[in-house]
């Protein structure tokens, strides 16, 4: 994450050749050249250099400098991991640098302050100040200076799985990107954009694409040059071969991103081990990726900032060790599993059987007797086995409970749903909004009516239809279109279009029983999504179920 928000932080400073002893006396302009050559490389020496400069600048009583070295000072801390020390100091620069009205130290602030606060998990602060530094970066009048506000709001928005809406980012980003001249920092972001399209579209099982970006990187990129990018990228053309079942191809892949990142880059470390557990267990080498996964548990444990899908490494470890027959290691990492499940945001949670190969590991009542044979086999110990037989019951009887409520929990949400199905039903003409005031204005009311038509004529089942398109369509243009449904439908044209599409599935659904045996994907594009993962979010969104559940219960109420 830090090679993306470290970019532009220092792009002020001079450099220049200096080699004094601490403790002699120097000027405040010396000690700042000495932290410029120290602070991309050795951040603590920098960071004494800076805090002696501040020192400096509190005796002249420099408004200016003070301002200045706080930020020396935030950027070598946040460097150092020292983040919440670090939060304190860029707030302080930016207070003392707001009536200076430097816009360009301002939008160097934000883009740090965004930074630190995303290393502190405060996601929506850091999203609200990266748009500050979009704002500051615009008054600049530099289209580059916008790129790494933007980069990181879609980052924040891949991070919790918005994934289409991110991709769409990237994308505007790589076409500002295309419009500037060739420069270090346009290749630079160029090919991290390309990397976390591609990483993104792996995340929506989505292979096609992800090898379309993935080698245009591979292509831009050297493993000398852009280690930091090309790595990044193999690993991704490794998780593509994964995703096809071509584990063999996929494991030389891996290992060459392993003996590059050991060492290097803690996470991407990481995920190769994960990778070659992963093959391995595919492979059905169920002790070789048992080594894998423990390792990359280990070091995940001992690490304050290993970015693991920790879940996802639980479930690997359950059905392995299930496989070789350890079922006292495979009960402590499904636990680990159904107890990380359970915190999950709901938000974040994605409905996607087809691909969640690893579904078998809640267990049903057959597994969970096989599991119990298996133990008692490998336990001598009397006390050790009526521990885990005690273990198993409470797994057993706490899988039941769990599952009875759950249904119960569904049931009643779709019990709840059907009155709002009914009077969808009465509509001729589905109504998402209530305008807000009479309508004077006749060309708001032409906009509005054509609006009922388009409505009437389910044009928003089309995949295309965009806020352009629908805007061609009305003929007039997209600030006017967006406002007008702002305004008299009280909702974002997203909101607007997506409210349309749930309604009309909830009434189809209800009254096709054909539809109803559709595949979730099918469905999702007979109304008007271009992914599964995105409907299934967005109809849980609206009506408190998944698309799979309102359908089940559906047909059991007949």
């Amino acid at each position: 994450m830090k090679q993306l928000i470290f970019v532009l932080s220092f792009a002020f400073l001079s450099f220049a050749n200096a080699q004094h002893a601490m403790t002699e006396e120097v000027s405040f302009d010396e000690l700042v050249k000495r932290y410029s050559k120290n602070v991309y490389n050795n951040a603590s020496k920098a960071l004494e250099y800076a805090t002696q400069a501040k020192n400096i600048a509190v005796v002249n009583g420099d408004a200016k400098q003070l301002t200045q070295v706080d930020y020396y000072i935030a950027n070598c801390e946040f460097t150092l991991e020292k983040n919440k020390a670090a939060l304190t100091h860029i707030e302080a620069a930016i207070t003392q640098a707001t009536p200076l009205k430097d816009v360009l130290f301002l939008y160097k602030c934000m883009s740090l302050k965004g930074n630190i606060l995303l290393e502190l998990g405060e996601d929506s602060k850091a999203l609200k100040t990266y748009v500050k530094a979009q704002e500051y970066a615009k008054k600049i009048g530099k289209p580059i200076y916008e790129i790494l506000p933007l980069c990181s709001i879609a980052l924040i928005k891949k991070t919790h799985k918005d994934y289409e809406e991110a991709i769409l980012m990237y994308k505007d980003i790589l076409k500002r990107l295309n419009t500037l001249n060739e420069t270090p920092d346009v290749r630079y972001y160029r090919l991290l954009v390309l990397m976390h399209i591609a990483d993104t579209y792996l995340r929506l099982k989505n292979t096609a694409e992800a090898t379309l970006y993935n080698n245009i990187g591979l292509e831009k990129s050297t493993d000398e040059q852009d280690a930091w990018a090309h790595y990044p990228l193999l690993m991704n053309k490794a998780i593509i071969r994964y995703q096809k079942g071509e584990y063999k191809l996929s494991i030389p892949l891996v290992k060459l991103v392993e003996a590059y990142a050991e060492g290097k880059n803690e996470n991407l470390y990481i995920t190769s081990l994960f990778y070659l557990g992963k093959n391995a267990y595919q492979l059905q080498l169920y002790k070789e990726s048992i080594q894998h996964f423990e390792k990359t548990y280990a070091i995940m444990k001992a690490s304050d900032d290993a970015d693991m899908n920790e879940k996802e490494l639980h479930e690997f470890l359950a059905l392995a060790y299930h496989q070789t027959k350890n079922a006292e290691k495979a009960l402590f990492h499904f636990q680990q599993y159904t107890a990380l499940e359970k915190k999950q945001s709901a938000e974040d949670l994605k409905l996607n059987n087809e691909t969640h190969i690893m579904v078998d590991v809640v267990p049903l009542e057959t597994e969970i007797d096989a599991l119990g044979k298996q133990l008692t086999q490998e336990t001598r110990s009397k006390k050790g086995f009526l521990m885990a037989a005690v273990g198993l019951l409470i797994l057993l009887i706490s899988s039941i409970v769990y599952y009875r409520a759950r249904g119960k929990r569904i049931r009643k949400k779709f019990e709840a749903l059907l009155p709002k199905v009914s009077e969808l039903e009465k509509d001729q003409v589905q109504k998402t909004g209530t305008q807000k005031e009479i309508v004077s204005d006749e060309k708001v009311q032409a906009i509005l009516n054509k609006l009922t038509k388009f409505e009437k004529n389910e044009a928003y089942l089309s995949k295309e239809c965009s806020l352009g398109f629908m805007a061609e369509e009305l003929e007039t243009n997209t600030a006017y279109l967006s406002k007008v449904i702002n305004t008299y439908k009280g909702k974002s044209f997203t909101a607007y279009i997506t409210e349309l599409r749930i309604n009309t599935a909830l009434v189809k659904l209800k009254n096709n029983k054909t539809l109803q045996s559709y595949t979730i994907m099918a469905i999702a594009d007979e109304f008007g999504f271009k992914r599964q993962e995105t409907f299934s979010r967005a109809f849980k969104a609206y009506t408190g179920i998944y698309p799979s559940q309102y359908i089940k219960n559906l047909k059991e109420k007949g």
